[in-house]
């Protein structure tokens, strides 16, 4: 163990829960108790949501780096290496310190069995504190009130929007999961909601905890016309900006949150419309509905739930003139795939489906199956994600758009594939 490698760390933690995911704070809270975590006061943001908590965070993220701030994050999961969760100003971690972070946490473990998770957001949390980030963005993994993320005291509270998935660990109505997710509201700290349908169970949490709750289309907005949008927060008012031209009311409602969170922890730290439309030119969040431009068009979208494919759809319609789509698609076992694919199925031309080097992945057939009895004939089996990636390669024509989603575990290897 005193000489192992990051991959080794990793491979044992896998083993050290005999449960994948067990939503249960008293482990995570027993070994944190023995861990002097201390997030900087007033800077500390935790972000839960069914979609979107990755574009939130990346856009505080930018826009307190340029303000001159050390901002530490930890993000899940990572499309292609393990040290992307844990970032030091979007530079992610090297290996050493990843390990020396690791090798204390099972100093003070004491037999606990902490899930793969959960070692890993106390080592995250101990890199952060070490490198003394005088911001931390934490994305909340799997629903919020039983999360490992939420042992934490945030300065504020973000959820970013609710629906269904993850039914089987949230709960099977949207009050439900709202219910989960509004677990990270803390007592007497204020909170976001960045949907204008608001769940009761949010509400209700918020008043419980005695949380300023601040709801978007009340207490901050969002409005565009041809030209521009514009922000309007508590009392600060941003207008002229300039968002990417593919973004959709997703995006929009991400940034507004964004900004009221700035706005309620530290209104200095707000942007002018200059340096907001400065970042927002060089915005990306990797497997977001990322574009890489070869012979053709890719896009890489890690959308896996149909909420998020409808966003998905809006962006991919704003690309214009139209072009030929060929969608490259897998899923795990526990996902909507019909959900999705009735959403994106009328600008999908080709669907090539595949199964994912994971053991939770649908298999190729199962998936041909199911998009076969809903009524789609243009679907192709491929028998492994590098033949998928380079059979369309050479089967397409030049300047085709060719579609990658439905999950991280395929986003990620699409990525390494056009690196290569």
């Amino acid at each position: 163990m005193e000489n192992w490698g990051l991959s080794e760390w990793l491979h044992w933690q896998e083993g050290l829960n005999p449960k994948e995911i067990d939503l249960n704070l008293k482990r995570v809270g027993e070994v944190a108790s023995r861990l002097d975590i201390r997030p900087p006061v007033n800077r500390t943001f935790l972000i839960a949501g069914t979609n979107g908590k990755g574009t939130t965070l990346a856009l505080i993220e930018d826009i307190l780096i340029y303000k001159g701030l050390k901002v530490g994050s930890y993000t899940s999961p990572h499309l292609i290496n393990y040290n992307e969760r844990i970032c030091i100003n979007k530079l992610p971690i090297v290996d050493s310190k990843l390990i020396d972070a690791f090798k204390f946490i099972e100093s003070i473990r004491n037999e606990v069995p902490l899930t793969y998770f959960e070692f890993g957001t106390l080592a995250a949390f101990k890199i952060l504190n070490d490198l003394n980030c005088q911001a931390w963005l934490v994305e909340v993994g799997l629903g919020g009130r039983l999360d490992a993320t939420n042992i934490i005291n945030p300065s504020i509270s973000i959820i970013t929007n609710v629906d269904y998935d993850h039914q089987e660990w949230l709960g099977e109505t949207l009050e439900e999961i709202a219910r989960e997710k509004a677990g990270i509201i803390a007592t007497d700290t204020p909170s976001i909601f960045a949907d204008s349908q608001v769940p009761k169970s949010i509400k209700q949490i918020a008043f419980e905890k005695k949380s300023h709750l601040h709801l978007l289309d009340r207490d901050f907005s969002w409005s565009s016309n041809c030209e521009s949008s514009e922000w309007r927060g508590k009392d600060a008012v941003i207008n002229s900006i300039m968002t990417p031209s593919d973004w959709a009311e997703g995006e929009n409602s991400d940034l507004a949150a964004a900004l009221m969170a700035i706005e309620i922890l530290d209104s200095f730290l707000l942007p002018t419309t200059k340096e907001l439309n400065h970042i927002l030119k060089e915005f990306s969040v990797s497997g977001r509905f990322e574009i890489i431009e070869k012979k053709q068009t890719w896009i890489l979208d890690v959308a896996h739930n149909p909420h998020a494919a409808v966003n998905l759809k809006k962006r991919l319609e704003s690309l214009h003139p139209y072009k030929k789509i060929t969608a490259i698609f897998s899923m795990m076992q526990d996902k909507d795939v019909i959900g999705i694919v009735e959403v994106l199925d009328d600008l999908v031309d080709h669907w090539i489906v595949c199964e994912m080097n994971s053991p939770r992945s649908h298999t190729a057939q199962t998936l041909q199956k199911k998009l076969t009895d809903f009524g789609i004939r243009n679907v192709t089996v491929e028998s492994g994600l590098d033949e998928a990636f380079s059979n369309i390669k050479n089967h397409s024509k030049k300047n085709d758009r060719i579609l990658v989603t439905g999950s991280f575990e395929i986003v990620g290897p699409a990525k390494i594939w056009l690196d290569s």
